[in-house]
């Protein structure tokens, strides 16, 4: 049996061999979006957004370069057949990369943002615990460091796995109401691109069937929104019909040309 390669004895060749991999790029992707995100943050409260605009820009090319990271491995060799980009274009990293693309070139709102800073704190923080943590404090290590650096890390697993579940299903609101709320409204106060909503409902019918936080959350809505509407005395015949008639479109337009998967893919 070929001998396990033992890891580098000094600092320096540690991260030298950190850096080299893809994965250090995909985490600067996250990182940019966390940093640039905090940047914006100032601009859109003061409601300079164009002023802010290049900071977003930046925040969302972060995330085209960290999914597109995850986009190449998963994809490493592309073919032009019907059955390979249906394959694409249906795994949800791919479809990710594709908003981000589309986002980055579209007017600065925060919402859409929102996702992307959430996942991108996960994942930076799931790196800095498995593999910029191990790399400044290696495993054989005995040091009082060393230790307070196992504890760092055990701590911020404890926490993602916590925390992990209940930061999904915000995302899937605020994918839900805040990115499509904000793009019906930027598109019809002329502030955005009247594309923008017809994208994203596509980009969160994918969601529908592949996650199940964003199932959930829809279950959730409708379930409240009938509520308030269906049998509601207060509200003329006329108006109930209309809704029921939107809703039914909607779930149509939601059901057409997607197979819901068998199983839902974790993020």
């Amino acid at each position: 049996m070929p001998a396990t390669p033992s890891t580098p004895s000094t600092l320096s060749a540690r991260l030298q061999a950190l850096v080299k991999g893809p994965q250090f790029v995909w985490w600067l992707g996250h990182l940019t979006v966390l940093i640039c995100t905090v940047f914006y943050l100032p601009y859109w409260l003061t409601f300079n957004y164009k002023a802010g605009s290049h900071w977003y820009s930046r925040a969302f090319l972060g995330a085209i370069l960290s999914y597109g990271v995850v986009v190449y491995k998963s994809f490493p060799k592309f073919k032009l057949e019907a059955q390979f980009l249906q394959s694409v274009f249906v795994e949800e990293n791919v479809q990710y990369f594709l908003m981000a693309i589309f986002w980055w070139r579209s007017t600065p709102m925060l919402a859409p943002l929102i996702p992307y800073v959430i996942f991108a704190f996960f994942n930076a923080l799931n790196y800095t615990r498995t593999n910029l943590i191990p790399a400044i404090y290696p495993g054989s290590s005995v040091d009082l460091k060393a230790s307070q650096a196992a504890g760092i890390s055990r701590k911020i697993q404890v926490w993602t796995e916590k925390n992990h579940s209940s930061a999904m299903v915000l995302v899937a609101y605020v994918e839900i109401i805040g990115v499509m709320g904000s793009s019906i409204l930027g598109a019809i106060t002329f502030q955005s691109s009247f594309l923008a909503p017809i994208v994203y409902a596509n980009f969160l019918r994918f969601r529908y069937f592949f996650s199940l936080h964003t199932r959930a959350a829809f279950a959730v809505l409708r379930g409240r929104v009938d509520a308030h509407v269906i049998g509601n005395p207060k509200l003329p015949p006329k108006a109930i019909k209309a809704y029921e008639f939107m809703r039914g479109a909607i779930i149509r337009f939601g059901m057409a040309a997607v197979q819901q998967p068998a199983a839902d893919r974790a993020q």
